[in-house]
């Protein structure tokens, strides 16, 4: 092959592109410059093409990506692909000793450091950085390889299977039949337990895929043929992965100047390769095996055995073991897990209660949150076949109506009849995932959003804002933020991450002044928040602190998934309404009392005007109930979690009220 695209093959490719997409109607595709290595093409020259293809059509969005070793990725060259709009992901194996296994330089030497370096630009670079791909070598352990890109935080990792097929058997497997098997359950027992917070795409492919969900990736599940490749002499090629069945299998015909994709669609091969993505392609073995609806046969090119790609995949076995180990785990995630009272926790309470020094603990906490979360979703939509929803997953499993649905489905699946908080059965609604008028991503605050199961389980015990007041309440709520960034960046921060959805609402027992907010561990995520009274919006910094109170909730929430803070039972008598209430309660209040306390010094010192008396009176009712707070904790049956933490909040409010 040539070592580039001559200029006049780009041109025609470019051409196909726009005449496809014209005629398909198509808004989105992708564009991918994968090698041997792209980057030898020189970075100029690759967005150069990106901006060819873009003129040639300019109606259609086009995602371009770029598969590079990271050799020759400098800073220079991540500029031009920045502007560009072309997205990095980098093949690197794991540290040293395992990059250097297989991904040395042609003349034999170490090649780690320089692909380290471009690792570390990636990650300064996160609008381009799109993840990291790592070829397993079972001889490395799992575990080296999550701790190190754990530690990098890369945006996404993807473990592939080294290519193989029946006619040459995965490395190292002829001694050990069991070797890979034995290194993906161990993979994914490690993310799942200790690394949730890392996107797997490998593992968050097969749960979808358990899940009966589209997989988004060849190597679990069914599908059709979305991709093709052009080789440097302009020649039309399916998947380049098809080239270990030996030279030629990826061929196609004609090339980009005498080709169109329509006719590469409706070719032959393409229909072959087509019906091998169902269920009624793939061998009688696979059609009548009882894991093939999620695996779907395997990735096509592993198939191969003398000329044929109709076989089980070569990781037939890995397979099979694999996802029966998954459905397993999955099974046991549905027991409710109770904190261990006497645990202490691993890291600093002191640190944890701080937004400025809780990040990685935080990242910790809500990543387990998250899968937990994200496996009951799963094994909800197993319960239910009708509830349909093409994106479900990591992204989904964060809202926080999701939750409540999802653990609703599983209480209606056990017997039980889930009620609201006046005592009204539920009815659960399969169709509910589908009707989420915005899909599964979750990006940032959902506000006031149209979300049924965040409001189901308050029946009609809190009133919900319609009409002209949603869009006002935005806009107020943007405010409130503002003021919130201004005062902590990171408390804010840590706010939008734990935080899923702000709901406003209306208590009809309250006096139409009395703002109201709160939030409850069986809608993780959700803040619910007042924001009108008598005469219009109230003040923007009143619902910065209900923000800010709601959002503590949240975050203790997430400490006592993992650590009890106090005894099941546990009663105390509040000192500020003379009436028994869970110590649990108690605790909540003051943890949410110390960081509102730091607020409203913040109001009094650099706030407006109008508010100074207003600060002064908050701060004085807030160390009152802090003291009397404190006093009654000191007899409450506390575990170690919360002896501690009690302790930890008693320290922080002493050292306030000496500097004040």
């Amino acid at each position: 092959m040539p070592r580039l695209l001559s200029a006049t093959h780009r041109q025609a490719f470019a051409l196909r592109v726009a005449e496809y997409a014209k005629a398909q109607q198509l808004t989105r595709c992708a564009v991918v410059f994968h090698g041997g290595e792209p980057l030898l093409a020189g970075a100029d020259e690759l967005a150069a093409f990106a901006d060819l293809i873009r003129e040639a059509a300019p109606d259609v969005c086009i995602d371009f990506g770029l598969q590079t070793n990271g050799i020759l990725l400098s800073d220079k060259v991540l500029d031009v692909l920045e502007v560009a709009g072309i997205a990095v992901s980098l093949s690197m194996d794991g540290p040293r000793a395992a990059h250097d296994l297989h991904r040395t330089t042609r003349r034999g030497r170490s090649s780690f450091d320089k692909v380290e370096a471009s690792l570390q630009r990636l990650k300064a670079r996160p609008k381009v950085f799109a993840g990291v791909i790592a070829v397993i070598d079972a001889s490395v352990p799992p575990a080296t390889l999550l701790k190190y890109f754990a530690a990098h935080q890369v945006p996404k990792l993807d473990f592939l299977l080294p290519d193989a097929h029946h006619d040459r058997p995965p490395p190292g497997r002829e001694k050990d039949p069991e070797l890979y098997q034995r290194w993906l359950i161990e993979a994914f027992d490690l993310w799942l337990d200790t690394y949730p917070e890392l996107p797997v795409r490998t593992f968050e492919a097969l749960l979808d895929a358990v899940a009966g969900l589209p997989s988004g990736t060849d190597a679990f599940g069914f599908g059709d043929v979305s991709l093709l490749s052009v080789e440097t002499d302009g020649s039309w090629h399916d998947l380049d992965v098809f080239k270990v069945a030996g030279d030629g299998a990826s061929r196609l015909a004609g090339s980009v100047l005498d080709t169109t994709v329509a006719e590469l669609a409706a070719s032959p091969a393409i229909d072959a390769h087509r019906r091998l993505l169902s269920k009624e392609g793939v061998s009688d073995q696979c059609r009548t095996c009882d894991v093939v609806d999620v695996c779907g046969g395997g990735s096509v090119p592993h198939r191969f055995r003398s000329g044929t790609f109709c076989n089980p995949t070569v990781y037939c076995g890995e397979m099979k073991a694999l996802i029966a180990h998954v459905r397993m785990r999955l099974g046991d995630s549905l027991i409710d897990a109770v904190p261990v009272a006497d645990a202490t926790p691993d890291f600093d309470l002191a640190s944890f209660e701080l937004a400025e020094t809780s990040a990685m603990i935080m990242e910790g906490l809500y990543g387990e949150a998250v899968a937990a979360d994200m496996a009951g979703l799963d094994e909800a939509l197993l319960m239910l076949p009708g509830a349909n929803v093409e994106n479900a997953g990591r992204a989904l499993a964060r809202r926080a109506g999701t939750v409540a649905w999802h653990r609703a489905v599983l209480a209606a699946g056990a017997g039980r009849v889930v009620h609201d908080v006046e005592g009204t059965p539920i009815t659960v609604d399969a169709d509910y995932l589908a009707a989420l008028h915005d899909g599964a991503a979750r990006d940032d605050l959902e506000i006031a959003g149209e979300d049924s199961w965040l409001r189901k389980p308050f029946g009609n015990a809190i009133e919900f804002e319609d009409g002209d007041i949603v869009e006002e309440g935005r806009v107020l709520v943007a405010e409130a933020l503002k003021i919130v960034e201004t005062w902590r960046p990171a408390l804010a921060t840590e706010l939008r991450t734990i935080c899923s959805a702000i709901q406003f609402v209306r208590d009809p027992s309250a006096h139409p002044d009395k703002i109201v907010s709160f939030s409850d561990d069986s809608v993780p995520g959700a803040v619910f928040v007042s924001i009108r009274g008598t005469h219009g919006l109230i003040d923007a910094y009143d619902l910065a602190d209900s923000l800010v109170h709601e959002y503590r909730h949240q975050k203790l929430y997430l400490l006592e998934r993992r650590y009890a803070t106090t005894r099941p039972g546990a009663l105390v008598v509040s000192p500020w309404r003379d009436d028994l209430r869970p110590a649990s309660g108690l605790l909540h209040a003051v943890f949410v009392f110390v960081e509102l306390r730091r607020f409203w010094e913040h109001v009094r010192d650099f706030g407006p005007a109008r508010l100074g008396n207003r600060s002064i009176a908050q701060l004085e009712d807030t160390e009152r109930n802090l003291l009397q707070a404190f006093e009654t904790l000191r007899a409450c049956d506390l575990t170690n979690t919360g002896r501690a933490l009690v302790q930890v909040l008693e320290e922080k409010s002493r050292s306030m009220a000496l500097a004040a």
